[in-house]
């Protein structure tokens, strides 16, 4: 019940700033509420791996339970023709067949990892973790703006 709660605050949080670019341009305000919810599961379960924050078998299983959702909608959603801006980089739109294969990788991985999350196996968990990384990094490196400055 608790962990609902958090959920549903969690989601509020994010998708309220999304809901802002979702007036100007829905695609937009979907995609940054896709990739916050991505990285509001994907983080914890990087700083537990890395150790910053103390492991935890049943939220690393929670978290990769809800990214395995979020990894299973239609992502391609938030980048269709016309909707240009925000933190994509125009490289999308004329190379939106490498942008769909880098998406879909990610999916996989991301899949992968909710389905390793919930076999309490630190090691695979941690494996696993860095092969859906590489997907985000692979990703981000050619099709997101940087984030500095």
């Amino acid at each position: 019940m608790i962990r609902r709660a958090v959920i549903a605050v969690a989601a509020a949080a994010v998708l309220v700033p999304a809901a802002a670019l979702a007036e100007k341009n829905p695609a937009i305000g979907y995609r940054q509420a896709l990739m916050d919810l991505v990285y509001a599961n994907f983080g914890p379960v990087g700083a537990m791996v890395k150790g910053d924050i103390p492991w935890d078998d049943a939220r690393v299983a929670g978290y990769g339970k809800d990214l395995k959702a979020i990894a299973g909608l239609n992502a391609m959603r938030g980048w269709p023709a016309g909707s240009e801006g925000g933190e994509s980089l125009p490289k999308i739109w004329s190379d939106m067949a490498e942008f769909q294969k880098k998406m879909e990788a990610f999916q996989a991985e991301a899949i992968k990892l909710g389905d390793v999350a919930a076999s309490g196996d630190r090691d695979a968990i941690k494996a696993q973790f860095g092969a859906t990384g590489k997907t985000c990094k692979s990703c981000h490196d050619t099709f997101k703006k940087d984030d500095e400055g």
